[in-house]
């Protein structure tokens, strides 16, 4: 099991989905596509990009970060400032160690969380692009009592939403200017086109849906499955699956992570998706091939 340094000397670090195999990063509660994880580092990590595959809030308990943005917009969280990252950006961190370690919980929402959310509120939603990548909040005492009050026993999926709506409903609370309800309710804007060779040499893509790839490549999603299988003779789906099985052989031997935490690094919400599709390929189910 890697470091977020380690991972991130090759790889752009998929958010949340890399996080579940990284050493230095502890899963609380997690249900689909929403999760909390509390990460702690205790060493330099400079120039890490990152892509958010998730919306995501960031709390800082600990410890300084800057984040860049594309057009080098930068924040310095600090101890109790917390940030709101949209879905679909990609950005850059920097932490230098010089008296404390970075600590700090990391929030992820499925999209029925933030739905249901999003249904509920009567503040408007702004109908144009916003120009904002991200939303700052300053230092607070509501968000650490927010978070020293979950309860990392308690992991159904209804006690996980009840928890997750409360903190969307928190800092739209702190939001006067309605930035927040804007960045979670606005889609995914498609970047410039990309090589699709290059792309998928240098991008983290086993973390990914092909709905990702379409757009992180700059193609609607039909035009990126025509040009991937001119390009790979197969279908992205198809070249996307036998990727991920290959790699979670490999993990299973390394004998360090579980079947579940092979499942979610990889990409699958549904462990017994997983467990299927690894035993029509290889004919043994994943737990027969640990060593």
């Amino acid at each position: 099991m890697k470091t977020i340094f380690e991972h991130t000397q090759s790889n752009v670090l998929v958010i949340p989905q890399a996080l579940y195999a990284m050493k230095d990063v502890a899963m609380i509660c997690h249900h689909r596509n929403s999760v909390i994880f509390y990460k702690s580092l205790d060493r330099d990590l400079v120039d890490i990009e990152f892509y958010t595959n998730t919306p995501c809030f960031i709390f800082v308990e600990s410890g300084r970060e800057v984040i860049t943005n594309y057009n080098n917009d930068t924040v310095e969280l600090s101890a109790g400032s917390a940030i709101f990252l949209p879905q679909g950006v990609n950005l850059q961190s920097d932490f230098v160690k010089k008296t404390e370690s970075l600590k700090a919980y990391l929030v992820f929402f499925d999209d029925d969380v933030i739905n249901d959310y999003l249904s509920k509120i009567k503040s408007p939603l702004a109908g144009y692009e916003r120009k904002e990548t991200f939303y700052l909040l300053e230092g607070n005492h509501d968000f650490s009592s927010f978070f020293q009050s979950i309860q990392a026993d308690i992991n159904t999926p209804s006690y996980l939403n009840v928890k997750l709506q409360e903190l969307l409903h928190l800092i739209a609370w702190r939001d006067s200017q309605h930035i927040f309800n804007s960045l979670l309710a606005t889609k995914k804007r498609v970047p410039p086109k990309r090589n699709l060779t290059r792309m998928l040499e240098t991008l983290d893509v086993l973390h990914l849906t092909v709905s990702d790839l379409a757009y992180l490549s700059g193609r609607s999603l039909s035009s990126f499955n025509r040009d991937f299988k001119e390009n790979y003779k197969v279908t992205p789906k198809k070249w996307l699956q036998e990727k991920r099985l290959s790699k979670a052989k490999d993990l299973l031997v390394g004998k360090e992570l579980s079947v579940t935490e092979v499942a979610l690094t990889m990409g699958y919400e549904n462990v017994s998706a997983f467990i299927k599709a690894f035993k029509d390929k290889y004919g043994v189910t994943p737990k027969q091939i640990k060593p």
